[in-house]
């Protein structure tokens, strides 16, 4: 079964929007429909047309329509970008079946996702105190948890369409590196530096990471993307109790 779901983008919405149940749903929502709507209008409009609409769709959606959370233009283009992506590189011969189980499949992950990591980091599922304990910590609402976990969402995913996606973890590591990482350079340095410097250095760990991944063999469910954010994920967290 080929991959008819946007894996860049989701991958991506794992790290970013998982931090709660309500937003996490409203994002994956959000991402099937741009993909959907892409899909269906490929055939008719061509898919750099059905790109564009898709990434437009999406990105305004995010924008405007995430319950509870700032507006982030650049997160939100960035996913919007990559579900046009998704149109644009194509999936001919898919079924609408095909493409909303699938949806479906990833969009049901990210919400588990999101209740453990909301959970955990709040003691709260779906904005609701539920639990207080010394286990619940911030900690996992930081983007190097969500590294982790959308490695193992992706992953999950993978084995539920029993697929081995071979997609580029430089879509979604790079923006997450620069996020995770922007947040734990001195607080009193410019803007600009901090964004440079979180930019070089989420290249270089990805670089390292890959480099390493040659000589493992993680499984064909968690190799390429999943095992990528996961190591990233690890490196990203080191280097914020360093800093």
């Amino acid at each position: 079964m080929k991959v008819r779901y946007s894996v860049e983008a989701f991958a991506l919405a794992f790290v970013l929007y998982t931090t709660g149940l309500e937003t996490a749903l409203a994002a994956a929502a959000i991402i099937v429909a741009g993909t959907v709507l892409g899909d269906t209008l490929a055939g008719m409009t061509g898919k750099t047309a059905a790109g564009a609409i898709a990434f437009i769709a999406t990105s305004v959606a995010l924008i405007f329509g995430l319950p509870g959370l700032k507006t982030d233009y650049l997160a939100a283009s960035l996913v919007g970008m990559l579900v046009g992506k998704h149109v644009f590189d194509g999936v001919e011969d898919a079924s609408a079946g095909e493409i909303l189980k699938q949806n479906y499949l990833a969009l049901a992950v990210m919400a588990v996702v999101a209740a453990v990591r909301e959970f955990l980091g709040s003691g709260a599922v779906f904005g609701y105190d539920v639990w207080e304990n010394a286990v619940v910590s911030s900690a996992y609402l930081r983007n190097s948890f969500g590294l982790i976990f959308g490695g193992l969402g992706i992953a999950a995913v993978n084995t539920m369409i029993q697929k081995e996606i071979s997609s580029d973890s430089i879509w979604i590591a790079v923006p997450a590196a620069v996020a995770a990482v922007g947040a734990v350079v001195g607080g009193d340095t410019m803007v600009t530096v901090k964004t440079v410097i979180s930019a070089v250095i989420g290249v270089t760990l990805l670089i390292s990471v890959r480099g390493k991944m040659k000589f493992s063999t993680p499984g064909k469910r968690f190799a390429g993307l999943p095992v990528e954010m996961i190591s990233l994920g690890f490196l990203t967290m080191m280097l914020s109790v360093i800093a």
